[in-house]
């Protein structure tokens, strides 16, 4: 296939796109050379028939320009052309269907003030607001007002109209305040997030800083008695800073909880996403991996009630990431609730990453049925599995040493666990803790081997000693090697 930029940008094209980059070339006002339509024509048949890895730049210059020698200059200067075209086509696409509605309106109002169509400008501005403020909050809702006010503040200055200006102003500050607390909600969670997930702390923490200097109760407490717009999704934001600020209690989580579960009409699809990932399921997740059974079954609870709720892969929300799939079926299993796991993940793989489907649900599936015990099955799962990432790797891995322990196969455990020893020591992505805790898994799952496989080695004591061991080390999870060692305990001791 040709190397070129041109022919790259355009493989990407779905047929619909490659339909409608075909109309804006035959557009004079976008193109008048005509060659270059019948470059891209000969590039799109080669495309759909699958042929391009048979094009090159003289099979095309021949085709456009039929009996001519070949000419590079002609055809480096063609392809230059349709390039820029296929970028500027994807920038106009862009604004056709990804730039709501609303912005339209509004970059429209800045022009009808310049050509002073005020007639024009009063009835798109009516029909905006009304548009904006009758629709359910977005994650851009106070800035979409704020600059639709900019708008007929600049409109109303420029025609001396002081009492519509001032009007203007005065609702510029009322919705610029809101857009800055959800900035500031919204930057807390995402810093929280890096902070706990990653391990990452900048060196200068200044949206703490900020926060930690604000009485954040006392003016939560004055919010509740105003009688201030969109007060309840004020007070969401206000008590989320506080949950995370370090000096809230649970008791302002169940709050937060309340609230958001109670007003989940006023909020849009990905509004409403975003208020129970990135808000809720956040702190849930923190309390539950400092080790509160209370809070996960909390963050389970919420994982279902996020799938009930917000239409993944739908109305502004993207595909369900890995991650939170794996998650919602592990913590199901773990609660023993198998059967909600097993329909959730055949109902919801079709609103996974491509990228990562086919891997996500085959080891959903391995998860379950080493849940039911089915091992067998587990392995014909894992063997089917695709080793997408190095997290998927390490989650294989262990499933594949805990089927070989169940099933006595121990000669595929020790083959497995001293590949996996060299696999931990020669990664050199693994945090220092993160490496410690693998190692420590291996050694006890090196334990349990040995144990099974020579049991007359042992006594009670020695294996009492490797108790102390896993509860001592940062190995997960110790209810499942604490239980496999009592089991073994009781069968030879």
């Amino acid at each position: 296939m040709i190397k070129n930029k041109a022919v790259d940008v355009i493989s990407t094209f779905s047929e619909s796109e490659l339909k409608e980059f075909y109309l804006y070339l035959d557009s004079p006002y976008f193109n008048s050379n005509k060659s270059l339509i019948k470059l891209f024509n000969e590039i799109r048949k080669a495309l759909l028939a699958e042929g391009a890895a048979k094009l090159t730049e003289e099979l095309l210059y021949g085709k456009i320009f039929k009996g001519k020698k070949f000419n590079y200059g002609i055809m480096k200067n063609l392809m230059s052309e349709l390039f820029k075209q296929a970028e500027k086509f994807l920038v106009i696409n862009i604004n056709n269907n990804t730039l709501k509605e609303t912005n339209q309106q509004i970059l429209l109002l800045g022009e009808l003030d310049k050509r002073k169509l005020d007639d024009n400008f009063r009835h798109a501005f009516a029909k905006t607001k009304d548009r904006i403020s009758e629709g359910k909050i977005s994650p851009g809702y106070y800035q979409e007002l704020c600059t639709l006010y900019e708008a007929a503040k600049d409109y109303n200055i420029n025609r001396s109209n002081i009492n519509e200006y001032s009007s203007s102003v005065l609702n510029i500050i009322e919705h610029t305040f809101p857009h800055i607390i959800s900035i500031l909600a919204d930057a807390y969670a995402i810093q929280f997030t890096a902070e706990h997930s990653a391990n990452y702390k900048p060196e200068t923490d200044l949206v703490k800083e900020f926060i930690s200097r604000l009485n954040i109760k006392d003016f939560t407490r004055f919010i509740e008695n105003s009688a201030l717009k969109n007060k309840k999704d004020i007070l969401i934001r206000l008590n989320f800073i506080e949950l995370l600020s370090g000096s809230s209690t649970d008791e302002v989580y169940y709050k937060l909880c309340d609230i958001v579960f109670m007003n989940t009409a006023i909020y849009s699809n990905q509004m409403l996403y975003t208020l129970i990932n990135n808000y809720l399921l956040l702190y849930a997740e923190k309390r539950a991996s400092e080790g509160s059974a209370e809070f996960f079954v909390e963050k389970f609870s919420l994982l279902k009630k996020m799938f009930t709720l917000v239409k993944m892969n739908s109305d502004g929300v993207g595909y369900i990431f890995l991650s939170s799939y794996l998650d919602t079926v592990l913590s199901g299993i773990r609660l023993g609730e198998t059967e909600y796991v097993s329909l959730f993940a055949e109902k919801f793989k079709k609103d996974v990453d491509p990228s990562v489907r086919d891997v996500a649900y085959r080891l959903a599936r391995a998860y379950i049925f080493a849940a039911e015990e089915k091992y067998e099955l587990c392995l014909k799962e894992l063997a089917r599995t695709g080793q997408a990432d190095f997290h998927i790797k390490l989650r294989t891995k262990f499933l594949y040493l805990k089927c070989c322990f169940e099933l006595n196969m121990f000669e595929q455990g020790f083959s497995m666990l001293d590949s996996f020893k060299k696999f931990v020591a020669d990664t050199r992505e693994l945090h220092p803790d993160f490496r410690k805790k693998l190692n420590d898994s291996i050694k006890i799952y090196s334990i349990l081997f040995k144990i099974s496989s020579s049991p007359e080695r042992y006594t009670a004591q020695k294996l009492d000693e490797h108790v102390a061991f896993v509860k001592a080390s940062a190995a997960s999870p110790k209810d499942w090697y604490l239980g496999k060692l009592d089991e073994l305990k009781k069968k030879y001791y």
